[in-house]
């Protein structure tokens, strides 16, 4: 039997692989200061719950003497003032606050009230907040920011070489543009983003490693779990489904007491998402008919079935930029979406060139969610697709789909991408992060004016610390594609280590395939 070892980064290629998270946060960093203080969806709900997301606390959240409600600052609810009018930049802000923003006002619109979502993401946000919104909201941006590199990070290492590729692609070619923006912004949504294109990789990786690479990508997976399940009440469901699909890939190779004994892992992880499903009353709401708004529409029953079921594609797609940004009011050129639609069908149908039961499982079974949640949510509140199901809500379960269809499948070669095809997909990505990052400073600082400069005199910036637009641009656009050709470099040169052991095996007569051979000394295979 020939063994086979997976490739590791050399030594000299190792400062340069090193240098692709710093590269990336600088990327990412761009995005968490290309928007004002909420910018993001439902950012008054998000921001306000942070700030009550520890409790009472004198200044910044305090229960209102009759109990209807939480006393909050007015910065944190009020600050949307452009909300929806593109017309109108940023800057209405500062008429908007007046000379005392930190003002307590009563509301009801947040989570300590309304317990829409679980309260971990606020818990943990909440040690940020402070009575300078703007300077906390940069910095639960920030931390986002680099939490998710810091994951993204620790799981490229820890995974074997062969995986590595489905971290790396199915996350560039399906964050542009809304994914970046909500990884960078203070909307939960950012978490659900990164558990869905880590989580059942980090238990994949789990299951068919041994020693301190399994314990490291064990509490990975723990971590995963609970940011994804405790961010949103739907990311705890994608999160079973994750969990599941780690299983059924493991199980290609020998299921001995090991196998079974490791199940039990996945297993407790799904009870957690479970418990911490229940903590979140939205998702219970939306499926009693009770979302706000519900029972509104013009098409009803069999009609609103067929209408529905014809348009619910305009929710996978959205996320890559067919669907505006922030309010609805930051639309995205077409060199954006129809980029990031090019990408992600090249890879998926190049993916679906070998195919097995176990990936054909997988794939349906994503495709299901992808259709059956958001149409039975329509469904049940008599509602259109454009309304109450938001794109980004389905996001995590696109990155998943687009990782399982790059499976490779038995004996047969992993997805193998030439050089041409490798930076021509990163020419396409960078352009369309380029594009997107430009039109959403763009429409913050000037609004909809046309023309190309990004400010003029007196136009909307952040007030002190924050450089130039034009900078945060040009610093953006430039790090991401270095992150990204440092990324495909690094991936065509394990390509080419992986296929001439490959070819060499053939060469001895070997009938092993080392893309099918698990981290473990008992080489698990992979996916049929």
């Amino acid at each position: 039997m020939t063994e086979f070892r997976h490739t590791r980064p050399g030594r000299s290629r190792l400062p340069l692989l090193l240098l692709a998270p710093l590269l990336l946060l600088i990327a990412l960093g761009s995005w968490a200061v290309a928007s004002p203080v909420g910018g993001a969806p439902d950012e008054n709900y998000h921001i306000a719950s942070i700030w009550c997301g520890a409790g009472d606390r004198p200044g910044l959240c305090e229960t209102a003497p009759d109990g209807a409600g939480k006393w909050v600052p007015w910065a944190t609810i009020a600050s949307q003032c452009y909300a929806f009018h593109p017309e109108i930049t940023a800057n209405c802000q500062r008429e908007v606050l007046g000379s005392d923003p930190n003002h307590l006002v009563t509301t009801d619109h947040v989570n300590s009230t309304a317990h829409f979502y679980s309260p971990v993401y606020y818990s943990v946000m909440s040690v940020f907040a402070s009575s300078d919104v703007a300077v906390s909201v940069i910095a639960v941006r920030l931390l986002n920011v680099v939490i998710f590199v810091a994951i993204i990070t620790a799981l490229y290492l820890l995974l074997p070489s062969r995986r590595r590729p489905l971290l790396v692609v199915p996350m560039a070619a399906t964050l542009i543009p809304w994914g970046l923006f909500l990884v960078a912004s203070v909307n939960p949504s950012g978490w659900a983003v990164l558990a869905g294109g880590t989580l059942w990789l980090a238990m994949l990786g789990f299951l068919e490693s041994s020693g301190r690479r399994r314990i490291g990508l064990g509490v990975l997976a723990a971590l995963i779990t609970v940011m994804g399940a405790g961010a949103r009440p739907d990311m705890a469901v994608y999160a079973v489904v994750a969990l599941g699909a780690a299983v059924l890939i493991a199980a290609r190779g020998p299921r001995g007491r090991r196998f079974w004994l490791s199940i039990a892992y996945p297993a407790a992880l799904s009870l957690v998402c479970f418990l911490l499903y229940l903590t979140a009353q939205q998702a219970t709401a939306w499926q009693n008919g009770a979302a706000p708004g519900s029972g509104g529409g013009t098409l009803h029953g069999r009609e609103l079935l067929l209408r529905n079921l014809l348009d619910v594609p305009l929710l996978w797609f959205g996320s890559f930029g067919t669907w505006p940004l922030g309010w609805n009011d930051v639309v995205m050129p077409a060199v954006v979406w129809v980029g990031m639609m090019f990408v992600v069908g090249a890879v998926v149908f190049m993916g679906l060139a070998s195919m097995g039961w176990r990936k054909a499982v997988l794939l349906a079974v994503a495709a299901a969610a992808l259709i059956v949640l958001p149409v039975y949510l329509l469904q049940r509140n008599d509602m259109e697709v454009g309304a109450l199901v938001h794109p980004r809500y389905l996001l995590p379960l696109v990155t998943m789909f687009v990782g399982f269809a790059m499976l490779p499948v038995g004996g047969k070669k992993p997805l193998a991408l030439t050089r041409v095809q490798a930076y021509g997909i990163v020419a396409i990505l960078s352009i369309a992060n380029a594009v997107a990052l430009y039109s959403n400073i763009k429409r913050y600082t000037l609004g909809n004016v046309t023309g190309l400069r990004l400010t003029a005199p007196g136009s909307w910036w952040w007030e002190a610390g924050v450089p130039h637009p034009l900078i945060v641009w040009l610093l953006g656009s430039a790090t991401f594609i270095a992150a990204l050709s440092l990324l495909a470099h690094e991936l065509l040169t394990s390509q080419s280590a992986l296929h001439a052991q490959l070819s060499r095996l053939a060469g001895l007569g070997g009938r092993e395939d080392p893309s099918a051979q698990g981290s473990s000394p008992r080489g698990l295979a992979n996916t049929q």
